[in-house]
């Protein structure tokens, strides 16, 4: 699957610029978010290499939004001057780097990149990193589309979202119509907090639904009666919003919930002339170029240059390597036989979590040589291995009389133990007593 990286402008930048303490170069130029971006770009986007990515910016003026509701964002904080000094800045490194912006007239960035996620979503040839910290931007989170917090090195599946919002992610436009929203002064649903909203929302539904709800009560219904397949701890838990003040508020937030919708969903059909994705392929060799190194030196973002990096720089693809992938039980079985016949190999394992408790085996990453290098694919959609075969194969690695390479044997053992579901793990156990002793 080709990575597509679609980055939110405006919350990127506020997130680089609060993220570091401020800080200026010798001629007092305040470089604070300047370097943030600096640094996710020469080291972190390097490094995890998208195969595509698009910045998208909030266009100036206003939107459609504000024909709405003339309020809205009214109560937002100015942008801070000394993150207001770095933004041309900050485009005019992006633009030496040669990667390009999207800015649709109209339209905030939110609406541009639930437009550009959608035309992916179900598409089995690309995955939508979405780059924001946003929160209506995670109600577009599926099986194809992640939000990715890049500070905490985190993503967000549907699980992650639901743990986080306590509601499904298509839902998450209508939590946040009834929960005010401070920074965008979305009204919401007065006295009504994020408990409530998620009690209206797991129990009733959406919006629409919850003020069909409320009219059958004021029609003098009982919730009993009007959601007669709910249990006797859902309706209690439901009836504190449906009794005298809080009701009241309820009723008379009708307009202001339905407004709020409007104004927290995101438009769907933005317009994108000749918007082609090749012509956002990253290319990271093009990031630290001659004019970028020039820039970072004027800035004196030092440490970020390496000696002589632009003439050592190597990609995946110029190593000469080559990786095998292993999705099948016969072609698991041929790479034990293999494995067998060295004195030495390199075995690591990747999860979905560094919580020991928590995390799912996704991979084994075997190294024999530069030309012998395999990946076990067990958890990823496309065809894999069997659990059972995988669980053999492991432990008879375990077994042999091999020199065996971790890059992080106590995290690694301890994932192996816990596939193996504490069977056949003598070997394991074996290991860290050796461990043990030799500390």
């Amino acid at each position: 699957m080709k990575k597509i990286y679609l980055i939110d402008w405006n919350s990127f930048i506020y997130r680089m610029f609060f993220a570091l303490p401020e800080f200026a170069t010798k001629d007092w130029t305040i470089v604070n978010a300047l370097f943030g971006m600096a640094k996710f770009f020469a080291s972190s986007l390097v490094k995890e290499n998208p195969d595509y990515i698009v910045f998208i910016k909030d266009a100036h003026w206003e939107n459609f939004r504000h024909k709405l509701y003339s309020e809205y964002k009214a109560t937002r904080d100015r942008m801070p001057d000394n993150l207001r000094s770095q933004i041309s800045l900050i485009e005019e490194m992006i633009k030496k780097m040669w990667i390009d912006m999207v800015e649709i007239p109209g339209y905030e960035a939110d609406d541009v990149i639930w437009t550009l996620a959608e035309k992916f979503d179900w598409n089995p040839d690309f995955e939508v990193d979405i780059l924001t910290w946003d929160k209506d931007l995670y109600s577009l989170v599926s099986n194809n589309i992640k939000i990715y917090d890049t500070m905490k090195k985190k993503k967000f599946w549907p699980i992650e979202t639901k743990e986080k919002f306590l509601v499904e992610p298509k839902l998450i436009i209508d939590y946040l119509s009834i929960v005010w929203d401070k920074a965008d002064n979305i009204p919401g649903i007065d006295w009504f907090w994020p408990a409530k909203a998620v009690d209206l929302i797991n129990y009733i539904w959406t919006v629409e639904r919850i003020y069909d709800v409320v009219s059958e009560v004021v029609s003098w219904k009982t919730l009993e009666e009007i959601l007669p397949d709910l249990d006797e701890v859902s309706i209690k838990k439901l009836q504190t919003c449906f009794k005298w003040k809080t009701f009241e508020k309820l009723v008379s937030s009708r307009e202001d919930a339905f407004l709020s919708k409007k104004l927290a969903t995101i438009e769907l059909n933005v317009e994108l002339d000749n918007f082609e994705i090749e012509n956002y392929v990253f290319k990271p060799d093009s990031i630290l170029n001659q004019d970028i190194i020039e820039f970072f030196e004027k800035y004196e973002f030092n440490s970020l240059i390496w000696e002589n990096w632009i003439n050592k720089l190597q990609l995946w693809r110029d190593l000469g390597l080559k990786v095998h992938i292993i999705n099948n039980d016969e072609n698991l079985d041929k790479l034990l036989e293999s494995i067998k016949r060295e004195a030495k190999i390199v075995l690591d394992t990747e999860t979905t979590w560094l919580d020991i408790i928590k995390a799912e085996l996704v991979w084994v990453s075997i190294y024999l040589d530069d030309k012998r290098i395999y990946y076990i694919n067990r958890f990823h959609k496309w065809d894999r291995v069997s659990d059972v075969k995988l669980k053999s194969f492991l432990k008879s690695i375990l077994e042999l009389d091999i020199l065996i390479v971790w890059h992080n044997i106590k995290y690694d053992l301890e994932i192996i133990e816990s596939f193996l579901s504490n069977k056949n793990t003598s070997k394991v156990e074996d290991i860290f007593w050796q461990i043990s002793l030799a500390i």
